[in-house]
């Protein structure tokens, strides 16, 4: 009996034993000396603040790229390279807009925002489709037609997955069918109009249609106005819609994308996606005497998070497959996230897990933030990585600003892969915080990097837990993500 309980001693100490091995080889070779020289590059004022579609972020693109040759990272099979081409489109901002509906008229700005697409002018019929599903399409004819659909999807508030890819996916079904322009009314709840309006309403980018055709895509403001209102009730109407743009100008940008096979035999064949976004918001003029929005907080930290866990597995191999992704347009949007999700260089179904780095910056030197607790089933990984460096894992300090769904690991998790973004640690979106997120004033000098040291070591660490674990990550049961990822995997 002695020696069977001696065995089990010496079975249950084993992991332990190797994890502190692992801990101290972590603590050996990540280390704020060669994080904070990779964060001094990417947001030093020569870099311009990174925003995207300029040459500062192709630079760092290229940095990317080449410290994953320097480490040995090999480019994904998919590829010809390190980059991924995401394909955007700057949006003009329309000179004139009207939408009539019946007698009632919406102006531009006011009641109407432009999306995308081309100009027009015509009286046409108008028909209602309600969310402008498959479904809905198939029940009426809109060939010729205007076509009024609800924004988004019935039972859904989500703004981000509303623009970025059910309007897109809605303005080709309704082009593909003949209609001549699409209007999404906007009453997704707890949203307010003039946000959307302050984001639509000036010059932007967005992704490139997938289609070479295209008509115009419209918001409309929900209002209890006769022609609308008459509209909603009786499925069918007449009017007129005007809309004057210049065309669109396409640019392109790059995801930045580095791949590990795995070591295990049956492991390897899951995927890790880590990601971070590496663009900021630029040069803008006229705000004190520095104008350049350096970003080091918001991303360099995230952006460095990738490129210290490359080069830690690519000398320590995991035992799942891990890709590596620097996104573009994430500050525009979300658009690089948007468009790897549409364009999976690793199959969806084989990544189970996307583990986001980014966040505002970081007030709390004794935490590290998860955007948010509870929604999959990695929680106690992340924990025990937090506590192996004398940090307090903590959840989403600000719950009312839906903050998951603003950063890139929305885009994995609209399509059922679980996801958590990761922070250094946020207690509070109070002055401290503000003081940095979106300011000049965030540059590398500002940095704690003996702070951001055990923030990478647990990074990394929590990564070796995670392509080490037997089981898959999973959604919680009753996430609202759940579905997507039962529909993925065929569970």
């Amino acid at each position: 009996m002695r020696i069977l309980s001696m065995i089990a001693l010496v079975l249950v100490t084993i992991p332990s034993t190797a994890q502190k091995k692992v801990l101290k080889r972590i603590e050996a070779e990540v280390t704020g000396k060669d994080a904070g020289a990779h964060i001094s590059f990417l947001a030093a004022d020569q870099m311009r603040g990174r925003n995207t579609g300029s040459p500062e972020l192709d630079i760092a693109a290229n940095y990317i790229a080449t410290q994953f040759k320097l480490y040995g990272v090999k480019s994904p099979p998919a590829l010809k390279g390190y980059f991924q081409d995401v394909e955007l489109q700057k949006i003009m901002k329309p000179t004139t807009g009207k939408f009539l509906i019946d007698t009632s008229a919406f102006t531009l700005g006011k009641d109407l925002l432009f999306v995308s697409g081309s100009s027009i002018d015509k009286q046409s019929d108008i028909v209602f489709a309600g969310y402008g599903s498959s479904e809905d399409f198939e029940k009426v004819a809109v060939k010729g037609k205007v076509v009024v659909v609800y924004a988004g999807a019935e039972g859904k508030a989500d703004v981000g997955e509303a623009l970025i890819t059910l309007g897109p996916e809605k303005q080709s079904q309704a082009y593909s069918r003949g209609a001549i322009a699409l209007v999404e009314i906007f009453a997704i709840p707890g949203v307010p109009w003039q946000g959307i309006s302050n984001f639509l309403s000036g010059q932007r980018l967005s992704m490139r249609p997938k289609i070479a055709g295209t008509i115009p895509h419209l918001w409309l403001r929900n209002s209890t106005r006769f022609g609308l209102s008459d509209l909603l009730k009786t499925k069918m109407s007449k009017g007129q819609i005007e809309l004057k743009v210049n065309p669109p100008i396409f640019i392109h940008s790059n995801n930045v994308i580095g791949v590990i096979e795995g070591t295990d035999p049956k492991l390897k064949n899951e995927w890790i996606a880590v990601s971070a976004h590496y663009d900021h918001v630029g040069v803008r003029r006229g705000v004190g005497d520095d104008s350049i929005y350096n970003g080091a907080r918001d991303n360099a930290i995230g952006t460095v998070a990738v490129l210290e866990s490359a080069r830690y597995f690519s000398r320590h191999p995991p035992k799942r497959s891990i890709a590596f992704i620097a996104l573009t347009a994430e500050e525009v949007g979300l658009l690089g996230s948007a468009w790897y999700a549409e364009h999976p260089v690793i199959p969806l179904k084989q990544t189970v897990f996307n583990f986001n780095c980014d966040g505002a910056g970081y007030n709390d030197t004794t935490l590290i933030s998860v955007i948010d607790l509870n929604r999959t089933s990695t929680d106690q990984i992340l924990k025990k990585a937090a506590l192996s460096q004398g940090l307090v894992l903590k959840g989403d300090p600000a719950p009312e600003q839906k903050l998951y769904d603003r950063s890139d690991n929305a885009n994995f998790a609209m399509k059922g892969v679980p996801a958590v973004n990761i922070s250094p640690g946020i207690k509070a979106f109070d002055q401290e915080l503000f003081k940095y997120y979106h300011q000049p004033a965030d540059e590398y000098e500002s940095l704690n990097m003996h702070y951001l040291q055990r923030f990478y070591r647990s990074f990394v660490y929590a990564l070796y837990l995670l392509s080490a674990e037997p089981t898959k990550p999973t959604w919680k049961a009753g996430d609202k993500y759940e579905q997507a990822g039962k529909a993925l995997y065929g569970m």
